[in-house]
């Protein structure tokens, strides 16, 4: 299986011997354009094959090339939806090279983020590999004469049955691109994969490893400027004042100018310095003396936010799910002597991103109009956005504008807003250059957009009938009301990851939006890290007040649900979760279902010599069918330390309406000391639908790890985060 390895001869012949720039290098695929012609080459230009639909191409010698089509960010996207076509075409992955797609329509949506790649492709690419595999076959027969039902495919061969009878896909592949595709290929049984399913090697990662990989921020072409960006530290405000003049005054610094950002129809005022070089660039900025006006957005504080949040939360809220009666029941009960009400508070906060690669993008648009992008972004389709700033016609947005697509140093649903890339093309459209921007990490942890602040507050209800009632009021932000009035309606997004399949004789679930001025955005796993927390830690409240075990409460509350019956016996086992633990020693246990996933934590703690340490980490996954377990595993391994640093480091905090954190000495990372000695990852079969991964591993490993404080120190972690040597 080989990655990133185009024909020379291809590009030679495409370039027509002028030296084409390279990007990042030959075997990169961030092409730049020919000097001589100005041809924008794309990696689509440089494979040498018969293309028998735009995802499949395959050369008369057999080489068969699949095109990775969407972002990657870490995810294994760039194998795995390349391994979901190979499987039903019927080659095996050693036989595939895989290139990095541009930006196109041909290709539908090529978008990513809610952990949706494999869960909203796993059908169409099956199909689309059998449709390919069936028109090969369809030639064999052809060419033998004989019904496709006597053929076979074993490793990009077909076979006439009964005979020694083969022809290669090389041999048929100008005869099968003349075909047209079935629309209803019959598919593999699962019994019969020899790629989905299995451990399979990764190409993209030896670049990763070996530095040779091309990251959005490697990007290169000949006459490349730099650029970086000062901006209103409230967020919001309009610019008053800049001494443009001292920050030319550096060395390589040649243009000063204003350019804006939309977050959620808000548009941001920000004062681009450009130069030869980085270095020169921020040594510019440092020049500015920028003034703003934000004065109207200089009030908003962490505590001023909490203190709203906190007084919404007595409100009645908007109904999101109902069952029995909740209010009322209560109230009845409540004249009852044996009768308990139990409330709890939880309180989250704002948290960065923090990719990292910073945001950053580059763009060339010419004199002509004609316009090059390298594109970091989980939403890599610009075209149309910047042809209609040009003046350029929809129909010709794909001719004019080629967007490359390079690797992406982490995302977490930050790199779908494209406003790094909207602020340079406004500069390269200015001075028609090549220009890369690149934000510090300071810009990163302190522009935003961020994770959601939330405040919730859980009630429980239970009298000697053992008739049970739980409410979960959430107060929060609304990621898509942002730059709307609110409708009176339950914002789709934020009600994810809370378990409303909990066996209770009554269910409240309600919802109060919290708006301000502070733009927050998609994070991983979005509101399921927020809601699983309050959720799953007062779980653990009303197993403790009904004295029964964490683990087995959630057994006999979720007896009408399989999976997570299965999921749960499956963890309890591997994590041996019935021993009884030593005097110093704490365990907690969650499960959330997020993403059409349903994954479940156990955290085990330890106190030595004064400290506290997080031995292992026991996680089982349902995810139904999945195409790569390694990969599986890993991105669970990636939400639980993502979780833990979320849950026990820093928040991003407000003061006069700026983030007072700004790098990573303030706003710190889980350290490999902190991190769990022991990480084990046990994934279901079944025949289930593929369900995400890249996020459904994060909601439950703070409720865990809260409830195992409870169980070692008996002391309730209710607000994030909190360090757990204080325990």
């Amino acid at each position: 299986m080989k990655a990133n390895k185009l024909n020379r001869r291809r590009f030679l012949q495409v370039s027509g011997m002028a030296g084409a720039m390279l990007a990042v290098g030959f075997d990169s695929l961030a092409f730049g354009s020919d000097k001589s012609t100005l041809k924008m080459i794309m990696p689509e230009d440089l494979i040498n094959g018969i293309q028998i639909n735009p995802y499949v191409t395959i050369s008369e010698s057999g080489e068969v090339t699949i095109m990775a089509h969407v972002p990657e960010l870490g995810q294994g996207i760039f194998q795995g939806i390349p391994a979901i076509i190979a499987e039903e075409l019927g080659v095996t992955m050693e036989q595939v090279t895989i290139v990095k797609a541009s930006a196109s329509r041909k290709y539908g949506r090529q978008s990513i983020g809610g952990s949706r790649s494999v869960r909203s492709m796993f059908m169409p690419m099956r199909q689309l590999g059998a449709a390919t595999r069936e028109v090969l076959v369809q030639a064999a027969a052809k060419q033998w004469g004989v019904d496709a039902s006597n053929c076979e495919v074993k490793e990009g061969v077909v076979y006439k049955k009964g005979s020694k009878d083969a022809l290669p896909y090389g041999d048929l592949v100008a005869s099968a691109a003349k075909l047209e595709l079935p629309k209803k290929p019959t598919l593999k049984n699962k019994a019969d994969f020899n790629i989905i399913g299995k451990a399979t090697h990764r190409p993209d990662l030896v670049g990763k490893v070996n530095g040779s990989a091309d990251y959005g921020i490697d990007a290169q072409t000949e006459g490349l400027l730099y650029a970086t960006i000062e901006r209103c530290p409230t967020l919001q405000g309009t610019v008053t004042s800049y001494d443009a003049d001292a920050a030319k005054s550096v060395k390589g610094v040649i243009e000063v100018m204003e350019v804006t950002r939309t977050v959620y129809g808000k548009k941001n005022t920000g004062i681009a310095v450009v130069a030869e070089t980085y270095y020169a660039a921020t040594e510019g900025r440092k020049k500015l003396s920028a003034e703003w006006d934000n004065a109207e957005f200089s009030q908003i504080s962490t505590e001023s936010i909490n203190t709203d949040m906190a007084q919404l939360a007595q409100e009645k809220g908007l109904e999101h799910f109902e069952k029995g009666d909740f209010e009322a029941s209560k109230g009845q009960r409540g004249a009852s002597s044996d009768i308990k009400v139990k409330t709890s508070h939880y309180r989250l906060p704002h948290v960065a991103h923090s990719c990292m690669e910073p945001m950053n993008a580059t763009v060339h648009v010419r004199e002509d109009n004609t316009v090059e992008v390298w594109a970091p972004s989980q939403s890599p389709q610009v075209q149309r956005q910047f042809a209609r700033q040009l003046g350029i016609p929809d129909n010709q947005a794909e001719e004019k504008i080629k967007v490359h697509l390079p690797f992406l140093g982490g995302g977490f649903g930050r790199r779908s807003m494209n406003d790094s890339l909207e602020e340079c093309f406004q500069i390269s459209k200015a001075l028609r250059k090549p220009v890369k921007l690149i934000w510090s990490r300071e810009d990163d942890t302190t522009q935003g957009p961020f994770r959601q602040t939330s405040f919730h507050r859980m009630t429980m209800s239970f009298n000697s009938d053992n008739r049970i009632g739980l409410q979960h009021k959430v107060v929060s932000p609304a990621i898509t009301t942002q730059s709307r009035p609110s409708n009176g309606r339950v914002p789709f997004e934020v009600m994810e990851a809370i378990n409303t399949h909990y066996d209770f004789d009554d269910i409240s679930v309600r919802y109060s939006e919290y708006k301000n001025q502070i733009p927050i955005h998609w994070w991983r796993s979005v509101f399921g890290s927020t809601n699983a927390f309050p959720h799953e830690s007062f779980i653990d409240e009303m197993a403790f007040e009904l004295k029964v075990d964490p683990l087995q409460f959630r057994k006999t509350k979720l007896k009408s649900e399989p999976r997570f019956i299965k999921v749960l016996e499956k963890l309890e086992e591997q994590s041996n979760w019935n021993e009884k633990l030593g005097e110093n020693e704490g365990k907690g246990v969650a499960i959330v279902e997020s993403f059409g996933s349903i994954v479940a934590h156990a955290v085990f703690l330890k106190r030595e010599n004064g400290k506290v340490s997080m031995p292992k980490v026991v996680s089982v996954v349902d995810c139904g069918i999945y195409v790569n377990p390694d990969q599986v595993i890993a991105q669970t391994e990636g939400n639980i330390i993502y979780g833990l640093t979320a849950a026990l480091k820093d928040a991003i905090t407000f003061k006069n309406g700026a983030a007072q954190e700004a790098n990573f000495d303030t706003y710190r990372m889980l350290r490999m000391n902190e991190a769990p000695r022991d990480i084990q990852v046990h994934l279901m079969e079944n025949n289930e639908a593929p369900g995400g991964v890249g996020e459904p591993g994060l909601p439950p490993i703070a409720p865990a790890l809260a409830n195992a404080v409870f169980d070692l120190s008996g002391k309730r972690m209710r607000i994030l985060p909190f360090d757990l040597q204080k325990i």
